[in-house]
C-alpha cells in the first residue's frame, strides 16, 4: 500500500488482487471501497463478506488484512489513508466489522473516485478538495452505519415479541399473566408490553385474548364440544367473559357463529 509522501499528511491507493493480503495494523485511519469483486475482511478476531459497494473505515490500531474470495484480478480496492489529525471527528462513530454499501452511481462512491483522481493528477489546492470529500465520504458512512444499527435494533426487539407469541401459542390454554409470558422471554412485563405495542399496535393481553378466540373459531365449526367446553380449553376460567370477548370481536355470540357457520354449509 502507498504510504504517506513526505510533509503530506494522506494519500491514496488502488490495490488488485493479493496486495493487502498481508496482515498489517496502524495509527493511521484506513477508509476502504471495494469497488469490484468479493474478499473476506479479518479484524482482530473478527471475519466479515465483502462485496462490491462495501466502504468500511478502520480508526485503530487492530491487526487486519483482506483477502480475496474472487479471481484475483477482479477483486479492486480503493484505500484513502490518513492521519487522524488530517480530518477532525468522533471514529468511534465507526464500526470497521459493520461496513456499508453503495451503489456505483451514489454520490459517497464520486467521492471515493473523486479522491483517488484528485490525487493521481494533483492539480492545485488538491489537498483541500480531497479534505472535503473524505469529510462528506465520513458522514455518509457514519449515516448508514447509523440506519445499520437501527434496523439491528429493531429487528432484536422484533425477536423478543416473535419469541413471547410463540410461547402464547403453546400454552393459550393455561393460565397466563403478562409477567408469565414476559419471564419467558427474558423481559420485563413493562418493556415487553411496550415492544408489542410498538410492533403488534396491540398489547400482550389483547393478542392473547384474539389468539384465544380464534382458536375458538376452529373448535366451534370442527367440534361438537358445547361453548362451555371450549372457552375451558382455550385458557378461561369464566365462560361469561368468554362469551363477552367472543361478541366483542365476532358481534355474534360462540352459538351463533357455529349457527351460521353450519348454515353456510348447506
Amino acid at each position: 500500500m502507498k504510504m504517506f509522501e513526505p510533509d503530506r499528511m494522506f494519500a491514496v491507493n488502488r490495490s488488485v488482487g493479493y496486495e493487502s493480503v498481508l496482515e498489517h495494523n496502524h495509527s493511521f485511519v484506513e477508509l476502504v471501497y471495494v469497488e469490484s469483486g468479493k474478499g473476506m475482511q479479518k479484524i482482530g478476531f473478527e471475519s466479515m463478506q465483502l462485496r462490491k459497494g462495501d466502504v468500511f473505515v478502520i480508526a485503530d490500531d487492530s491487526k487486519h488484512f483482506i483477502r480475496p474470495s474472487c479471481e484475483e484480478n477482479d477483486f479492486k480496492i480503493i484505500n484513502v489513508i490518513f492521519e487522524k489529525e488530517f480530518i477532525d471527528v468522533d471514529y468511534s462513530a465507526f464500526l470497521p466489522c459493520f461496513p456499508a454499501n453503495f451503489h456505483d452511481d451514489s454520490e459517497t462512491v464520486k467521492y471515493i473516485r473523486k479522491c483517488y483522481d484528485e490525487y493521481e493528477t494533483r492539480t492545485e489546492n488538491f489537498e483541500w478538495r480531497i479534505r472535503g470529500y473524505i469529510y462528506l465520504i465520513l458522514a455518509s458512512v457514519a449515516e448508514a452505519i447509523s440506519r445499520t444499527k437501527q434496523r439491528s435494533h429493531r429487528n432484536h426487539r422484533g425477536d423478543y415479541v416473535q419469541a413471547a407469541t410463540a410461547f402464547m401459542h403453546e400454552n393459550f390454554s393455561k393460565k397466563l399473566t403478562l409477567e408469565d409470558v414476559a419471564a419467558s422471554v427474558g423481559l420485563t412485563s413493562g418493556y415487553l408490553q411496550r415492544l408489542f405495542r410498538q410492533e403488534r399496535n396491540t398489547s400482550v393481553v389483547e393478542y392473547l385474548l384474539r389468539y384465544r378466540v380464534e382458536q375458538a373459531c376452529k373448535m366451534l365449526m370442527e367440534t361438537e364440544e358445547t361453548v362451555y367446553e371450549i372457552s375451558r380449553e382455550i385458557g378461561f376460567s369464566d365462560v361469561k367473559n368468554f362469551h363477552y370477548y367472543f361478541k366483542k370481536m365476532f358481534g355474534v355470540t360462540p352459538n351463533e357463529f357455529r349457527k351460521n357457520h353450519r348454515e353456510e354449509k348447506l
